[in-house]
């Protein structure tokens, strides 16, 4: 007798810390409202992962948006930006990247940050064969370096966008991503040394990065930091091992795929914009710097929404009608 196969996950019927998040967000951001369209859910096989999509489909749009969550969210958290940009008329796809939100992932202490990159590439390609409308990568945080190493891997995005540039390798950029600053010269000779023995350990997020600094409101960052399919998962040693000594797949000097957009939230109390600038200052292809007011690393408050919406809805605008 063959058995009927489990259900898929979805964030519409799993209760997790998703809704308390979208409770404490400001309320013109939260999904289900007129100007927060809900996503559609649907799943991508990459690999051996199912992959979780949160998607705002529009036949007709102009481009296309993926956006690209870092270490402390997920496709979900990102929902205010998707919505947002869905209301200026753009589709998004927002992917849960292995590890983080519904994905599933049937040997989670094998993941390396590779398979990070194999995920997104993968999304970008499939979302790139669905249309010829421009592609363009928003990557959040760690999500921003990302992005950059996708666009240059496939050279299919007409755009990429990011709040941060955060390269592992640079000191101060390590002593900013982890939660206490002395871990910074510690993180990477610990999980380095006798790798056979960190590399499965479970590490929670939050005790390997400042997940109470996501955002300015404590409550807010609390929520997000004790979600478990956000900043309250844990990650292999072996992936935290390998994103540490990963360097960007092209130097920004030899970047030469598209345009750059760095939304800095200019109120960041992570990862200043002195952490990103340095890389930033280096990329040769044309380039524009926003600081968003206000903003926290998330991104959510005024007049930082306004002035990331104005942004984006430039920067795609022109993506749109000249692609490359």
């Amino acid at each position: 007798m063959s058995r009927t196969p489990t259900p898929l996950p979805t964030y519409a019927t799993h209760e997790t810390g998703w809704r308390h998040i979208q409770a404490l967000l400001p309320p013109a951001l939260r999904l289900g409202g007129a100007q927060a369209p809900m996503p559609e859910e649907e799943w991508l096989d990459v690999g051996a992962f199912r992959v979780h999509l949160d998607c705002w489909r529009r036949p007709d749009a102009p481009a296309t948006v993926v956006l690209v969550h870092g270490g402390g969210g997920n496709g979900r958290l990102l929902s205010p930006f998707g919505a947002m940009l869905a209301g200026l008329g753009y589709e998004v796809v927002a992917p849960d990247l292995p590890g983080y939100g519904l994905t599933r992932v049937e040997h989670k202490r094998a993941l390396v940050y590779d398979d990070w990159r194999d995920t997104l590439a993968a999304v970008v390609e499939t979302e790139a064969g669905r249309s010829r409308r421009p592609l363009v990568m928003f990557g959040a945080s760690m999500g921003g370096m990302l992005a950059y190493d996708v666009t240059a891997r496939t050279r299919l995005p007409a755009g990429l966008v990011a709040t941060c540039f955060l390269a592992p390798r640079d000191p101060v950029v390590r002593r900013r991503m982890v939660r206490w600053p002395w871990m910074a010269g510690l993180a990477g000779p610990m999980l380095t040394a006798l790798p056979f023995l960190t590399d499965p350990l479970p590490v929670p997020m939050g005790l390997a990065g400042n997940m109470l600094a996501i955002t300015n409101s404590a409550e807010l960052s609390r929520a997000i930091a004790r979600d478990s399919l956000a900043g309250g998962t844990w990650m292999p040693g072996r992936f935290l091992r390998t994103f540490l000594e990963s360097e960007p797949l092209v130097p920004p000097e030899s970047f030469d795929m598209c345009p750059v957009l760095l939304t800095h939230p200019a109120a960041d109390r992570w990862t200043p914009v002195s952490a990103s600038q340095p890389f930033f200052d280096r990329l040769r292809v044309p380039k524009r710097r926003v600081m968003l007011e206000n903003a926290g690393h998330f991104p959510v408050e005024e007049p930082g929404v306004s002035q990331l919406r104005q942004a984006m809805s430039d920067f795609l605008r022109e993506r749109a009608a000249h692609p490359r």
